[in-house]
């Protein structure tokens, strides 16, 4: 039997003992003022203090499990005044400077692993070692919250590029990129995959005479179709193995947390996408499956004016209820979710792409037009952005096909 060790023991570990210490430091405060931590009324009648603080404070004291005191645990506002209210009443400045250090250790800990707080529970979420208690936030929200727990990966945006310009007479060539920025792990077994690479038409037959070609070039034995240049330096291993209709990309279980966050980006050139209609190929379009949870998505397509000129493509957001289809073309109108985006047009020429989102987006789409030797002025684009993009879903840019 293999025994999978990562750093994520030791984070629990130094979570865990953080926490502790703050609890620790609240009894013996209370301990050196004569406070009753069962009497929450009593101490904050005593002590000024607000009833409701009191009241938390009295839950982390007397809490059972470390990790559960979470649900209580008061912000630094909160804390902040419960030390100056126990100041006043003359506590031992070492007391006070025990717990003040006690909540600093743990506000780093919390900022160097997750971020912020929310994000350290729904890591302990994800692992089984947190239970919330209460939380109020929209539907997509919770259900990204809850899949991030429950499925141990996120990602801060899901980022979708279609680059299409002339090709051979009647044809089109063009890049696909797919991307995520600020992907992470929330336990340290959640082996994902992050990307598939295919092209089919409207019936969801391959489209054998659209070949893929690299973006850049690749050593000898390095993923295919990953976009080295914008993605993290320090990215890790990732895994590519072929499947019947395309080629899968797999990153296996490892660090957790913001130590373990990257950017990764795919892509591929195509050549010689009808773009005329015909059997089968009534529709342009570009789709992005939301197979993962993400805070945001977005989601460009960019075009050559000689193609067809600017147009509003509706956007359609496709749901799967029993996991996304390996087919890409399965689009019934039956799975059609009660989403409504817009595509909006992005200001140029050339297509004013910058998102504070995504800082290194502008870069990443200017090399595309140098990978394919084409002038950015003579492109329009449009953008559909989504907050919490459902899961198990697939959001469409689709356009009419002009007769050949």
């Amino acid at each position: 039997m293999t025994t999978f060790q990562t750093k994520t023991v030791q984070l629990v570990t130094d979570g865990r003992q953080a926490v502790q210490d703050i609890r620790r430091a609240l009894i013996g405060l209370y301990a050196s003022v004569g406070a009753d931590p069962s009497q929450p009324q009593e101490v904050a009648r005593q002590f000024s203090l607000n009833r409701n603080l009191a009241w938390k404070l009295s839950k982390v004291i007397n809490a059972t499990d470390p990790f559960a005191t979470l649900n209580h645990l008061p912000g630094q506002q909160g804390m902040d005044l419960a030390v100056d209210a126990f100041r006043k009443a003359g506590a031992p400045p070492a007391m006070l400077s025990q717990l003040d250090s006690a909540i600093t250790r743990f506000m780093q800990f919390v900022g160097v692993h997750a971020g912020d707080r929310g994000r350290f529970e729904l890591m302990l979420e994800s692992m089984g070692l947190f239970e919330r208690e209460t939380r109020a936030e929209s539907g997509r929200e919770l259900a990204f919250r809850g899949n991030s727990m429950i499925w141990g990966v996120q990602a801060r945006v899901r980022i979708a590029t279609m680059l299409l310009g002339p090709g051979a007479p009647g044809k089109g060539d063009g890049i696909l990129i797919s991307g995520l920025a600020g992907f992470q792990r929330l336990r340290p077994t959640a082996r994902w995959r992050l990307f598939r690479a295919q092209m089919v038409d409207d019936s969801g037959r391959p489209m054998l005479d659209a070949g893929m070609e690299e973006f850049e070039a690749k050593h000898s034995g390095e993923t295919p179709m990953i976009i080295r240049k914008f993605s993290s330096p320090d990215l890790p291993r990732i895994e590519s193995a072929r499947a019947p209709d395309g080629t899968d990309f797999f990153l296996p279980g490892g660090e957790v947390g913001n130590l373990g966050a990257f950017d990764c980006y795919f892509g591929y050139v195509f050549r010689g996408v009808p773009m005329a209609r015909g059997p089968g190929n009534e529709y342009g379009s570009t789709a992005t499956a939301i197979n993962l949870p993400a805070e945001n998505l977005v989601h460009d397509l960019i075009v050559h004016k000689s193609l067809f000129p600017p147009l509003s493509p509706e956007v359609l957001v496709f749901g799967y209820p029993h996991g996304e289809p390996e087919n890409p073309a399965a689009r019934a109108p039956e799975d059609m979710l009660p989403i409504t985006e817009t595509a909006v047009e992005l200001a140029g020429p050339p297509p004013a792409v910058a998102t504070p989102l995504i800082p290194n987006y502008p870069q990443l789409v200017n090399a595309l037009y140098e990978r394919m030797g084409w002038n950015p002025e003579e492109f329009w684009g449009v953008r559909v952005t989504m907050r919490f993009p459902p899961m198990n879903a697939k959001v469409v840019i689709r356009w009419p096909l002009a007769e050949g």
